[in-house]
Order: C-alpha cells, then structure tokens, then sequence
C-alpha cells in the first residue's frame, strides 16, 4: 500500500538501461520534473571496462564525466544529453544552478586537482543539451574550483574557492545584462568578521544576506554555531551566532563536501536551509540538520537521515519541497566506493494533489512509461502532471541556440 512519509528518504530504482556512473564532484539542479547532474569525477573505473572502452569522449576525459544528464522524476529513466563537445574540461567541484531552462556553470578544475582550473562561465539549454560559453569581461575571479554560486536579480554571486593551493571567501558578481564581471569583496584581513578561505562550502541567501555555511581546507573543516553572513547592502561582513537544537543542545559538527537546499514556508514566509552528508577529514556524516533562517535555529532531522555516510554527493530540491541526492562517496567494507544511487526525501509535506499524484505513479508506474500525452489527458490525468513527463519535442517548439544571458537577466 502507498503511504506518503515525509521525512523518509526512498532509493528510486532506475528504469533505463542507460545510466550514469557512480561519481563524486557533480553537481545537481531540480526543476518539476527533472533532476539534471553535471560533471563529476570517478578514478576508480578500470581501463578494461568494456562498457566505457566504447565511449571515446570518456577515453579522453577519464577520470572526469563530460556529462550533463538527465533524470525524470515520473518514470525514473536517465538520458544523456547531447552537446558534450561544447562543455569545458573542468569537470569537477563546478558551481552551477537552475533557471528556467537553462544551467549555469561557473568554475570547476580538471585534474590533477588546480593544475587546471577555470573562471568562465557556460551555460547549457537542458531541452536540447547545447551548451556554450558566455563572452565576459572586466575584473575576472582568479580561475578556482570548489566555490558555491547564488542569482540574485541580475547577477551572479560567486563566493570563496580554491587554486589547489590558496583558499579564499572573495566575492565576485557578474551581471547577466553585460556580461561584466565586477569584485565585490577582497577578504584581506582588514576587518575580523572575514570569514577564512574555504571551498565546497554551500550558501544560503535571505534577498539581503548570502550566509556561508560549512566548507574548509584539505586540513580542516569549519563549523555551524557562528556563520560568516556577508551584506550586499552595506557591503561588510557579520559573524552571526546560531542557536541550538532545544531538542539535543547542539548544531551540525564542522563539515565540507555536504549537500545543501534551501527553501520557503509558503504559509509563515520563513526560510529554511537543509544540510547533508559531509566530511570533516576523519568522518563520513549521515545526518540531516534545518537552519531557520530568521531565528538562526539548528533542528536536527532525527528521523531523516541518509541511507549510508555520503559526502562529495549533491543535493537538490524540487519546486515542490522533495530533495534529491545523487552520487557521492561512500564506504563499502572498508573501500572508497563513488555510488550512481538517487535517493530522495520530503522535506516539506505539499498539497493534496501531489500526494495523489505520487501515488498514482507508485500504483501505475508501467501507464507513464508507455501511454500517450492524449491517452493520459483521456483518463483524468491534469495538464500540469503530465507535463512532467518527456516527451519528443517537435523542432517548431525547439529554440534554436541558447537562450541569451540579457533574457536570463530579465527573468
């Protein structure tokens, strides 16, 4: 029998013969109905790997995933996207988000790790997979890997990164209407609220504040109870203290490599971030904490928590409140294993129609893998479900090239 559990993660068996590999250093975004993975970085596939041998884009980024896939969230089936002679070499520890239809990806290192690192950005059209790079000029980031990325009108806010060798908490934006870069913020010791230099750190962003949460060195992993916050209205630096759970009398453990979403309340208004996973250099965490953003309070999701340790994984929400996670490190009797498992969680409980509508896909999983658009509409199905499922597009209905950042920007 279906019941909906919020707060339970499920492991979703995929239906496609075709399918990614196991990866770690990818980065996923969520729309309504897809979850989209990009990059990532697996060593650990043998050269005799017959299925890989075939792959000659493979063969010539390996250990890197020159790869954008795609994940439908109704029938559970993987499809790669073309257009991968387009994407760069820097495959690994990207920032990238979600808007409209189009996938923005900033940053990122080939390997070895910061011998090669980028500060271009790229975007990609996740109806066809054609991907290029956006011309930029004026004051460039220093090419890194491992920064974290927000959008807010019509910037893009980069924060912190890594070389490979030096770590930073700078700031860059780059506005989509001009393509110019511009430095915000130079941490440079002038001011005892900077923030030290991190990379795979996540953000979370309130429209005034970009907080910086986790993230660390090769050495060292930083913690939860006081948060950098930076200001884009005064353009300082805060240190905020955050508040313990009532429940246990703590915040997460310091952590890098974690996932991370954020969402709104609809009814209160108040947003929320959710952390997961992670590592601090000796453990592989499991756990799942919320950040209320306008009391600064730590809850520990006691009851959803990950299937196994993971860190090095993604973490993405759909609009509905459902997180995903896909890839990632694990350990596997005492081995380092890159898993290819998507599992996902409701961290919100949605409207009515979206519990029928999972049930509906649990009871008749074999009807929207084979009937028709019509054939759906027919049986009662509602419009804006069905249109989560893929279906062949006609070449009338496909923009030719990529959407241009002036139109990103005024959306």
């Amino acid at each position: 029998m279906y019941t909906f559990k919020p707060f339970v993660f499920m492991k979703h068996e995929v239906q496609s013969m075709e399918r990614p590999r196991g990866r770690s250093g990818h980065r996923i975004v969520c729309d309504h109905k897809n979850l989209y993975s990009y990059g990532g970085f697996n060593p650990c596939i043998a050269d005799s790997d017959p299925e890989m041998q075939h792959d000659p884009t493979w063969m010539s980024t390996k250990p890197l995933f020159k790869e954008v896939w795609k994940f439908n969230l109704v029938t559970q089936q993987w499809k790669l996207l073309p257009g991968r002679d387009k994407m760069p070499n820097e495959l690994a520890s990207n920032a990238v988000i979600l808007r409209n239809n189009i996938l923005i990806v900033y940053g990122g290192t080939a390997v070895p790790f910061g011998h090669s690192c980028s500060n271009r950005l790229y975007v990609c059209n996740v109806d066809n997979g054609k991907m290029h790079m956006v011309p930029a000029q004026g004051d460039l980031p220093e090419p890194q890997y491992g920064q974290a990325l927000i959008c807010h009108g019509p910037y893009l806010y980069t924060v912190g990164g890594t070389t490979g060798f030096e770590y930073t908490c700078d700031i860059h934006r780059f506005d989509l209407r001009n393509g110019i870069w511009e430095t915000v913020y130079i941490c440079s010791g002038r001011d005892q609220n900077e923030p030290s230099g991190r990379y795979r750190h996540e953000l979370a962003f309130d429209g005034k504040l970009i907080y910086v949460l986790g993230g660390g060195t090769a050495s060292e992993a930083f913690g939860f109870a006081e948060i950098p916050a930076f200001d884009l209205g005064t353009n300082r630096w805060l240190t905020l203290n955050t508040y313990n759970d009532n429940n246990i009398y703590a915040v997460p453990e310091p952590r890098r490599c974690h996932g991370s979403v954020q969402y709104t309340d609809g009814k209160t208004g108040v947003t929320f971030v959710v952390i997961s996973g992670g590592y601090n250099g000796d453990h592989i965490f499991s756990d799942v904490w919320r950040l209320n953003l306008k009391l600064l309070q730590w809850t520990c999701l006691r009851k959803c928590i990950l299937p196994c340790p993971v860190y090095f994984h993604s973490a993405a929400l759909t609009p509905e409140g459902r997180m995903y996670t896909f890839g990632g490190i694990i350990k596997e009797n005492n081995r380092i294993v890159r898993t290819d498992e998507v599992h996902s969680v409701w961290l919100t409980i949605p409207k009515l129609s979206e519990i029928c509508w999972e049930a509906l896909i649990h009871y008749y999983p074999m009807t929207f893998r084979h009937k028709s658009q019509d054939d759906l509409l027919h049986i009662g199905v509602p419009l804006k479900f069905v249109r989560r499922l893929e279906w062949p597009v006609m070449d009338a209905e496909v923009t030719s090239g990529i959407s241009s950042t002036r139109s990103i920007a005024a959306e």
